[in-house]
């Protein structure tokens, strides 16, 4: 009997670690055709599966845990996209409809009619009942598999609630950033002497410094990216595009808490890693001959990548001017504010000034003809009295600091 037990143990785990495996694939090839829903679906389970098999934090999870962060981060991406601009749509609509047309809306927009309008941009809730349910089905059944829940289809239909869509987008982000962080404690833990975990390592990095640029937690981002840049460096070539996409990135989030100087750096390391690059691969051509890396993708041509890459420079250099435009802009508009002030302060002084003359002789008239001191020595105290006001002259412009606040929770 207990033969029969152990084995029988032995075929369902085998069962379910080929079904975790096949989910695993499929969700990788959802992501590379950027279908996320169904990506995020199949690395759902892949997950749970792979957790009950090995344990949570088990070096065989590593995997999976990057690749759902990066289809959760990815359908956070669009559907955020999708919101902002059926926003515009949707205040639009509101201001040329009449009372009774806006009555009727506010009766019929439950979080079904709100999924339908962003999924149409119309305000036809009858035409997209597919698409809908998909959409209202897909979150809730993801995040009870992560915490190892099973609600039915219906269930997760029915708990709908007003503004649902930015709910989604927070919880995606939310689990995302779990998610990668789970696959960075063991990607940590395997990476000492091994190069390839310690590329995925900083590639995780690099995603979780993506999740916080799109939750506003740039300092935070910065630093995730910084430390991917370290691990590529020691792990690559100089001339990597790898190391250049990192050094755009860290220049946009620098970009984005206004160091604009350190930010049109990284740009320019990067537009420079990829001159480097094409001056690499031009020389390779010659040669006729491609390095193991560049042979794993059997679509890879060394002219395809020059292409590429000769595409990508003008972006760069753009993107290097728009910076430092908004740097002159920003530092014009600081100093505006700055002179700005100083006149306010100026016109506040005079006022004072005229006030405080006029009171001033007042309060002579009113000296005792026994004080010794001369009528020039008293209004002179007045005037000391006068710049002890609060106002002051040398308030300094401090540029506003970019908001922090955490879209996770």
């Amino acid at each position: 009997m207990e033969v029969e037990t152990k084995s029988g143990n032995a075929g369902q785990e085998a069962t379910k670690k080929e079904e975790a495996f096949t989910h695993l694939a499929q969700g990788k090839r959802h992501l590379l055709v950027k279908d996320y829903s169904e990506a995020v679906a199949s690395f759902a389970s892949a997950c749970q599966l792979l957790s009950q098999l090995y344990g949570e934090l088990a070096n065989e999870c590593g995997e999976a845990y990057f690749n759902y962060g990066i289809a959760l981060l990815e359908l956070a991406r669009t559907e955020s996209d999708v919101l902002g601009i059926e926003g515009e749509g949707e205040e639009s609509q509101d201001s040329d409809g009449d009372d009774e047309g806006e009555d009727e809306k506010e009766e019929e927009n439950t979080a079904d009619g709100e999924i339908n309008h962003v999924e149409n941009g119309k305000g036809n809730e009858h035409g997209s009942n597919e698409k809908e349910k998909n959409a209202t089905e897909a979150e809730p059944k993801n995040i009870n598999e992560r915490n190892g829940t099973k609600d039915s289809k219906g269930e997760g239909k029915d708990n709908s609630t007003e503004n649902v869509e930015d709910e989604d987008d927070i919880s995606n982000l939310r689990l995302a950033w779990e998610m990668l962080e789970l696959a960075k404690v063991i990607f940590r833990r395997q990476a000492e002497g091994n190069k390839q975990i310690n590329l995925k390592l900083a590639e995780v990095h690099l995603k979780l410094g993506e999740v916080g640029l799109e939750s506003e937690t740039y300092v935070q981002a910065i630093e995730d990216m910084k430390i991917c840049l370290e691990i590529r460096t020691q792990n690559l070539d100089k001339h990597d595009r790898s190391i250049a996409e990192t050094h755009y990135q860290l220049g946009m989030a620098y970009s984005l808490v206004s160091d604009f100087d350190e930010a049109i750096g990284q740009l320019t390391l990067a537009h420079m890693l990829l001159e480097k690059r094409i001056e690499y691969l031009q020389e390779k051509g010659k040669q006729s001959s491609a390095n193991s890396e560049e042979n794993e993708n059997p679509f890879y041509t060394i002219e395809g990548e020059i292409t590429e890459i000769t595409a990508l420079l003008p972006e760069v250099k753009e993107k290097i001017n728009d910076t430092k435009d908004l740097k002159e802009k920003t530092k014009t508009a600081l100093m505006a504010g700055l002179d700005a002030k100083k006149e306010i302060a100026a016109s506040s002084e005079s006022e004072q000034g005229a006030s405080s003359g006029s009171s001033g002789a007042f309060i002579v008239s009113l000296q005792p003809e026994s004080d010794s001191k001369p009528v020039s020595d008293i209004s002179h105290l007045v005037r000391k009295k006068r710049k002890l006001e609060p106002n002051s002259s040398e308030e300094k412009c401090s540029k506003h600091p970019c908001p922090e606040g955490s879209k996770l929770e």
